[in-house]
Formats: C-alpha cells, sequence, structure tokens
C-alpha cells in the first residue's frame, strides 16, 4: 500500500452546508436515499498523528442492491478546502501516472491510511493548526477504471452489462479530510440510543407503523401519522477545552437524519436537542422502511445507526 502524502494548508469547514432546507412536495427531500449514496465516511481517529494508520469505513447504500466497486485515492497537497481542489490534485496526479491509488475492488468500502512520521515536517507552526489530509472515494455501481490521463475526474464507470460509461450521476465522488495533529486527539462521538416515541429503541427491534394518506413529502400533511423520534448522543461527546495551539474550544453536533422512504419534520438537528417527528407515505404500505442517524461533530468526528420499521 502507498503511503500518504496528502499534507496540506486547507480551512476547516463546518458542515453547516448539509443542513438541508425543506424540499417542495414535487421533489425528492436530501434525505431520501433512492439511488447509490454514501452518506458518511468515519476515521477512526478524526485527528491523525505522524506514523498513525488511520482506519476509514463508508456508509453506504444502494437501493438495486449491485455490486460496488471502489476506489480510494490520495490528495497530494491539496490546497483549498472544496472537493473540486482535491479532485484538481488527484487529476494532475493521474496525467503525470503518478495517481496514490490505496485500494480498489468490490466491496473494498474501508482501508487503513498510513500516516508518514514525518507528516507535519516542514509545514511552519503557525500553519499546523490547517494541517489536513485529503483522500478520494470514489463507489462505481458497476465496473471501475483507474485512468492514467488528464481527466477531471480520473475513474471511469462502466455498465457491466453494455459496457456504456456511467455519468457522475450513478457513481458517487467524495472527499474525507483528516486533521493532522502531533498529539490532540478527536474522539467520534457516541450514540448511546436511538428512542420512538420517548421509549429506547433496540436495533433489533423492527416498529410497526401506519402510512400517511398522502403520497407527497410533506411532514405537515401527516402529522397525525407521525412518530417522536431521536438519536441521544452520549454527553462526553461533546468535547471541549483548549487545543494543542493553546485555542479554546467546544464542539458543535449535528444529527442528520435519511431514509428509504417517508419524510422527516426536520432533516438535520443540533445533538443537544435532536428530537424531531418521521412518517411514512401511503406508498410505502407494505414495505420496510431503513432509517439512519448520521451524528457529526465540527472537528471531523462521524457515528452513525441504523433502525427499520415496517408499513402496514
Amino acid at each position: 500500500m502507498n503511503t500518504l502524502r496528502a499534507l496540506g494548508r486547507l480551512s476547516a469547514p463546518w458542515l453547516a452546508a448539509l443542513a438541508l432546507t425543506g424540499c417542495d412536495a414535487e421533489f425528492d427531500p436530501g434525505t431520501q436515499v433512492d439511488s447509490l449514496r454514501v452518506l458518511a465516511v468515519r476515521a477512526d481517529v478524526p485527528f491523525a498523528h505522524p506514523g498513525d494508520t488511520v482506519h476509514l469505513s463508508a456508509l453506504s447504500y444502494d437501493p438495486a442492491a449491485r455490486p460496488i466497486q471502489w476506489a480510494w485515492a490520495a490528495c497530494p497537497s491539496p490546497v483549498g478546502a472544496g472537493v473540486e481542489d482535491c479532485l484538481d490534485q488527484v487529476r494532475a496526479s493521474a496525467a503525470k501516472g503518478e495517481l496514490p491509488v490505496l485500494a480498489s475492488g468490490e466491496g473494498v468500502d474501508n482501508i487503513d491510511v498510513p500516516v508518514p512520521a514525518d507528516a507535519l515536517e516542514g509545514i511552519p507552526l503557525i500553519a499546523r493548526s490547517q494541517a489536513l489530509a485529503g483522500i478520494v472515494s470514489v463507489a462505481c455501481p458497476g465496473n471501475l477504471e483507474v485512468l492514467s490521463i488528464d481527466s477531471r475526474i480520473p475513474f471511469r464507470c462502466t455498465d457491466p452489462g453494455s459496457g456504456a460509461e456511467l455519468g457522475l450521476h450513478d457513481m458517487v465522488v467524495g472527499v474525507k479530510r483528516l486533521f493532522l495533529r502531533e498529539t490532540e486527539v478527536n474522539q467520534n462521538p457516541t450514540i448511546d440510543n436511538v428512542l420512538f416515541d420517548g421509549e429506547v429503541w433496540p436495533s433489533d427491534d423492527v416498529k410497526e407503523v401506519d402510512g400517511c394518506i398522502s403520497d407527497d413529502y410533506l411532514y405537515d400533511d401527516c402529522k397525525n401519522t407521525g412518530h417522536e423520534i431521536s438519536a441521544v448522543v452520549s454527553p462526553d461527546s461533546f468535547e471541549a477545552g483548549s487545543d494543542e495551539f493553546g485555542r479554546n474550544f467546544s464542539e458543535n453536533l449535528v444529527v442528520q437524519h435519511y431514509n428509504t422512504d417517508g419524510m422527516f419534520e426536520d432533516e438535520v438537528r443540533l445533538a443537544n436537542d435532536a428530537e424531531t417527528h418521521w412518517s411514512a407515505r401511503s406508498g410505502s404500505s407494505g414495505t420496510t422502511v431503513t432509517l439512519w442517524f448520521v451524528v457529526r461533530d465540527d472537528r471531523g468526528g462521524v457515528s452513525w445507526t441504523t433502525r427499520r420499521v415496517h408499513v402496514r
């Protein structure tokens, strides 16, 4: 496996852009997982130290249950905070035949990333608070090929039957950022419980519910069939203190909600006030719906849990 050489001076973006607003009835909401989606990528240590090996794992779902080909590649010296900045570096490396592919293959939705012992050398102390490493992930519901050409995205995903090239709306490309620190640590959030109508909801308990009479994605039309749900995050997940640069911090955490069908009153909630409501649609009758709860802090930490509901 290639050693990660993905240092850079990036702004640490907060996740406010993920706080989706409500959608009109004619559009599927962002919480609706009805195509291949990668909902999150988790690092076992969000703050990586020189010499660490970081394990990344992806939370993905494909309604068609197709075999998914994955590829993971390092972004050499990214120069900005956006996905495009990292992809530009990957594209340039591929054009020179130097694309640092860390792993690829069917079902490879997790990977070990070694961080070099000299990862922070050469970065001035004044800039180390913004030192990040970037890892590109690609999920392809077909045949995935790594290209050694100057292409905007140096990966080709093709249909396994026809051989036709699939576009960006068919495969999922993302960037996971790792904070690079000398000694500081950050723990991923811990989800203690999920509540359903105020009661603990075990992960193996499939709830039986009635669907709304409406098929629109408007929760206000379905309050009479709604249920209160909440991901309960442990108190010690809200970390605070002083970082290794002497700056005080206090973490903010959010809970994002996703499902295979249905509607949430709130798609995103603050983790310290996470109660929201969910209702099935009439079109879900006779099916089992999956719900995901994804908790993120603003320092790169993420955790998730899943529950299921059967609609009568």
